[in-house]
């Protein structure tokens, strides 16, 4: 791996401009291992542009360097770089920009193990989060991390990590957050503000949710779905919608909770599994893919109770 971070640390060398690009409905993972790398490429003298088709949800924009973030880019431009974070497809950054003829060399940077290779220089590595490789990278550039930094790169580990509660967390994981923390920053601040601090729109499409909520014979599978017309009762938007299938999950008893989302045209998936099921592999089956215990799929032109149907029974198949 240490080939692969020369290979970037001399691109990053020669460009003057870049493009950094996160995937449609940005984590926190994606938002601030971006924004992390982005305010050390501008202190080492780049002109740097913040990529977020979908924008940054409410619970992120408090991250320094959030309101730089475009979702547009008019008129298009070309860049030396693009540095695409947190995706394992180049088709996740969206539909609205084509990267590989905006940019003269493209850089993935991603922790997916369905990664498809997509860039010129790959840094795909098994971590925690991206925001871990992010650290890893600016240690190896020898830059010394400051505060606001720091913040960006520990929200995006903490959401990755669940807090650091999910088995994806490694010695490593907590030797990296204990440096961030040298620097200043508070994490009992900075967990309260994405894991407790919630819109009202956003309770109340968890109680319409909840109200849906049904169970496989075993209660090993439970699932929900969300329609346009709860969302427009709730007013709520995707954002609000955050950490509801997760919360489905720690019913005692579930192994694979699922929660379908009604958009325009489409029908959007969430998969998330405790232990037994890899529902990255049952994500695949619709086109999707994640990880082992956190994925998601959308199937464009189906209805969703045909949805529902067909991706019930496979779950089912699989965690019983």
């Amino acid at each position: 791996m240490k080939k692969v971070l020369e290979k970037i640390k001399r691109q990053l060398r020669k460009g003057k401009r870049v493009i950094l690009a996160v995937h449609t409905d940005p984590d926190g993972d994606a938002l601030g291992s971006m924004l992390g790398l982005g305010m050390v490429l501008e202190k080492l003298g780049l002109s740097v542009t913040y990529y977020s088709e979908d924008g940054v949800p409410r619970v992120y924009r408090f991250l320094a360097g959030a309101e730089k973030v475009r979702n547009e880019l008019f008129p298009p431009r070309h860049f030396d770089l693009a540095v695409v974070v947190d995706c394992s497809d180049l088709s996740r950054v969206g539909q609205k920009l084509d990267l590989r003829k905006m940019a003269s060399l493209l850089i993935n940077i991603d922790h997916h193990p369905d990664n498809s290779q997509f860039g010129d220089i790959n840094y795909v590595v098994k971590t925690s989060s991206v925001a871990e490789q992010i650290f890893d990278l600016l240690r190896f550039l020898k830059i010394k991390l400051d505060q606001k930094v720091a913040e960006c790169l520990y929200v995006a580990m903490i959401t990755d990590t669940g807090n650091f509660r999910y088995e994806n967390t490694t010695p490593k994981t907590f030797k990296a957050a204990a440096f961030l923390l040298q620097t200043g920053i508070n994490p009992h601040l900075l967990t309260t503000r994405v894991y407790d601090t919630k819109s009202l729109a956003s309770i109340k499409i968890l109680a319409q949710a909840l109200s849906h909520l049904k169970f496989s014979p075993s209660h090993k599978v439970a699932w929900t779905v969300v329609t346009k017309e709860m969302m427009k009762e709730a007013s709520a938007k995707g954002e609000d919608l955050m950490g509801m299938v997760d919360f489905i999950r720690t019913i005692d008893g579930v192994e694979v909770a699922i929660l379908f989302r009604e958009e325009e045209g489409k029908v959007k998936i969430n998969f998330r599994s405790k232990s037994v099921v890899n529902v990255s592999e049952l994500a695949k089956v619709f086109g999707g893919g994640g990880h082992d215990k956190a994925a998601g799929a959308a199937l464009e032109g189906k209805k969703l109770e045909e949805v529902e149907e067909v991706v019930i029974k496979e779950a089912i198949k699989r965690a019983e």
